[in-house]
């Protein structure tokens, strides 16, 4: 009876953890989707994310939860520079990504992800910080649930629910499904290209920064320069998994992981291991099922 309760709480737990790491990759999902450009430099932008987080808490007293708004805000900014920085000149004037184009963005966010990450060094050292933050848990007999996690798992769908509603029902998410699909004919009907990836990029960064800061409930004494080079992996796993493009496909990809990762140590061990295991689960995807599990 202790060893079900136990994993029915690891299980409750892999779902909470799958619905942050979801919207962590939600924005990755919306970048891929929209402009073909895989940002290498995803992981750096969760990590600025959490040290804007960390750094609300400490100046202001803000816990995650208040901080996810102006994480938002500076996402959308720093999605519009990305897009003028680093991909504008490269795809302006361009029907599709080819191999060369995938080839400049890959190497240009790469050197971005470098440069991020040195810089983060150098400003805070290696030095893991965290935001000490519980707001209690939800007790139910012998199970307990993080509010923390709680409300972060409920902010994480919503946040992807707003973004299915806003590419679906408005004329500006329209304009950016249409770019997603067919670029000439965005042109054709008067959208400007430009306007739209760049509209596209934004939100994607800003979702990938409000991620950020709702991730720091689940690191308390996490949040480091290096924590990029976890969460990007993760994230790239979630979106093949789900499928590229594909926006509930972040949640099925994030809830996967995060039971595959959360119940996994149960019978393994080790929190090491539980990962390996959950990029493993990677192969028979793209092998059976290259589009994604969600259709």
């Amino acid at each position: 009876m202790a060893d079900a309760a136990l994993f029915i709480a690891d299980l409750a737990l892999g779902l909470l953890l799958g619905c942050v790491f979801a919207v962590v990759a939600h924005g990755l999902n919306l970048i891929w989707g929209v402009a073909k450009v895989v940002n290498v430099a995803h992981g750096e932008f969760i990590m600025l994310a959490a040290y804007g987080a960390y750094f609300l808490n400490v100046w202001f007293g803000f816990n995650p939860l208040l901080s996810v708004p102006l994480d938002a805000a500076i996402g959308l900014a720093a999605g519009v520079g990305f897009y003028f920085g680093f991909l504008h000149r490269e795809l302006r004037g361009k029907e599709s990504m080819g191999p060369q184009s995938e080839m400049v963005t890959l190497v240009a966010t790469f050197g971005l992800s470098l440069v991020l990450i040195n810089t983060a060094q150098t400003l805070w050292s290696t030095t893991v910080v965290g935001i000490p933050w519980s707001p209690g848990a939800l007790v139910y007999g012998p199970f307990q649930l993080p509010l923390g996690g709680l409300y972060v798992a409920i902010l994480s769908v919503a946040i992807i629910a707003l973004s299915h509603v806003f590419l679906s029902k408005t004329y500006l998410g329209n304009a950016i499904r249409a770019y997603s699909q067919d670029i000439p004919a965005t042109q054709l009907v008067g959208i400007s290209p430009t306007f739209i990836a760049a509209i596209g990029t934004a939100l994607g960064f800003c979702i990938t920064m409000a991620g950020g800061a709702l991730l720091t409930v689940w690191l308390p004494t996490g949040i480091r320069p290096a924590m990029g080079n976890l969460y990007a992996p993760i994230s790239f796993v979630i979106v093949v998994l789900g499928g590229p493009g594909k926006m509930w496909g972040s949640l099925v990809g994030g809830l996967t992981l995060g039971v595959i990762i959360n119940v996994g140590q149960l019978f393994v061990g080790s929190l090491s291991w539980a990962y390996a295991i959950a990029f493993l689960v990677l192969i028979p995807v793209l092998l059976l099922r290259p589009e994604g599990i969600l259709r």
